[in-house]
């Protein structure tokens, strides 16, 4: 199989981006409205309630003027959450013992798959509001690859982009899948099960 090594120094092969297998034992997959209002919980509360409200007070001398604001704002948040469930279209991450796949992010393309030699360390943070499994690689390149994946075609505004980077300085990591649907201290121990050797995980069933 050929194989590169890129800018970052990562090597590489053609199959390093790949479909999540529906068979593996461990498998992340969340219903697109529960993802959609899990992300996007906290900035209704910080963000579009806020907002609503002042303009409400602004606009109190007409009902009119003031139903017209609302339904910005509330049209304005249904499509922010819209545009956060069209990432849960497929499964979030999958493992095996021999490797883990997932999608950075949980954007819409093809996962990334790491053999789990490759794998430095998983954990469990929470970023704004949500539990994320945060994946650091051994080799660095991996975390650069994903940021440029992540923006590579999309148009980002800047508060966006400013988003994007604060979370990754808050995890440590680009490598990062939203935890909806499961727990995430058994998510990182069934990941952790198949990280370990065949008789470890044997021994731990």
């Amino acid at each position: 199989m050929a194989s590169s090594t890129d800018r970052h120094g990562t090597r590489h092969t053609s199959s390093l981006y790949v479909r999540i297998p529906d068979d593996l034992p461990v498998l992340l997959c969340s219903g697109r409205l529960a993802y959609g209002l899990r992300l996007t919980h906290r900035k209704l509360l910080t963000v579009h309630l806020p907002i609503a409200a002042v303009l409400s007070l602004i606009a109190i001398r007409s009902w009119r003027v003031t139903i017209v604001v609302l339904a910005v704002v509330a049209l304005h948040y249904v499509l922010t959450c819209l545009d956060a469930a069209g990432r849960a279209g497929s499964p979030l991450l999958g493992a095996d013992n021999r490797g883990l796949f997932l999608r950075p992010n949980g954007i819409l393309r093809p996962a990334l798959h790491l053999p789990w030699p490759e794998v430095k360390e998983l954990a469990v943070r929470r970023s704004g509001g949500v539990w994320m499994l945060c994946v650091t690689p051994r080799n660095p390149g991996e975390v650069q690859r994903a940021q440029e994946r992540e923006t590579a075609g999309r148009f980002y505004g800047f508060w966006r982009i400013v988003g994007y980077q604060r979370t990754v300085r808050r995890l440590g990591t680009s490598l990062f899948v939203p935890i909806v649907g499961a727990d995430p201290d058994r998510l990182l121990a069934d990941l952790n099960v198949q990280r370990q050797p065949s008789s470890r995980r044997a021994a731990w069933s």
